[in-house]
């Protein structure tokens, strides 16, 4: 009898040890499993990325989301935002997004928002980040217009003191001077000549203010009730390939000339009336922008007064 106690004891104790092993394994997967320091995988790669004259803002949102504000700037006084997000996946450091809204801003030369005009909602593309020889870097992939084939954006660290993201401190990447030869090299370029004193139809042509910014020189000339602007910069300056003006309006007409051996490509609502003109001189891209009174788009500059400025253009 005392020895059948002691066999049910020893397995009692038996499934005792054995349901306590199993608690025990059980907990430590469920720990595995839970074990989390809470923090979402794309803070390891927060802050600025840079390419050019672009920039990409990287923000963890939520437990695994991740969201970005590309600021891309086409002139002291415009430049495009896009914003999107998405879930990060971590294992191949990348998210997509389907939510990218971008917008085109004008600024007054106070800073303030003139106007906007939203190009596209909800458009398609992602993000992914990889480790480079010189620290991370960035691969935009914008399926709506390829905007940034083929660049990668190189981590500068965190947002500058004093810089904010999206539309609000953007600084202005303008710098006023006082002659075309300051501009020119302030720019990086070999030249920057303009048609001051020459005679077009609208009047003498005189320049208000030259400035430059990185790979880019420009002149702003007010003349009658027209705003023009003429800019000389590297292709590498382009926002768009081969064209450095800034103006990315739709026009109802685009036609082409031949001056001075150059073919230049002009755009207008008026047939013949060019609001807008470019060219290209090897690693150079030029443009020639004339805006009526209050941004009128309708206004644009007859054959004459394309060919006498184009030909005092270096």
């Amino acid at each position: 009898m005392k020895m059948k106690k002691w066999i049910s004891l020893f397995t009692v104790l038996a499934l005792v040890f054995a349901l306590t092993a199993c608690g025990g394994k059980a907990a430590e997967e469920e720990a595995e499993q839970t074990d989390d320091d809470g923090q979402n995988p794309v803070m390891n790669f927060v802050g600025n990325y840079s390419c050019d004259r672009a920039s990409i803002f990287l923000s963890a949102e939520g437990d695994d989301e991740a969201s970005a504000v590309v600021t891309w700037g086409s002139s002291a006084s415009e430049n495009s935002v896009w914003t999107m997000s998405g879930k990060f996946n971590a294992e191949s450091q990348s998210f997509e997004y389907s939510d990218c809204t971008r917008i085109n801003y004008v600024y007054k030369e106070d800073g303030d928002v003139e106007s906007e005009e939203t190009v596209y909602e909800n458009g398609k593309g992602s993000m992914k980040i990889s480790a480079g020889e010189e620290g991370d870097e960035l691969v935009w992939t914008d399926e709506e217009e390829n905007a940034a084939d083929g660049m990668v954006f190189k981590y500068t660290g965190a947002t500058p003191d004093g810089q904010e993201t999206g539309t609000d401190g953007i600084g202005n990447p303008w710098h006023d001077v006082d002659t075309a030869e300051e501009a020119a090299k302030g720019a990086g370029l070999d030249l920057f000549q303009v048609p001051e004193g020459v005679e077009i139809s609208l009047g003498t042509v005189e320049v208000e203010q030259y400035r430059y910014m990185e790979g880019l020189a420009e002149a702003v000339i007010p003349i009658a009730a027209v705003d023009m602007t003429i800019r000389k910069g590297l292709s590498s300056a382009a926002v768009e390939p081969g064209d450095v003006s800034g103006d990315y309006n739709d026009y109802e007409h685009t036609w082409t000339q031949n001056i001075k051996g150059l073919e230049v490509t002009c755009y207008g609502n008026r047939e013949g009336d060019a609001t807008k003109i470019i060219w290209n001189i090897e690693d150079y891209c030029y443009s020639i922008t004339a805006f009526g009174a209050g941004g009128d788009e309708d206004f644009g500059l007859n054959p004459d007064d394309i060919n006498s400025l184009i030909n005092a253009i270096q």
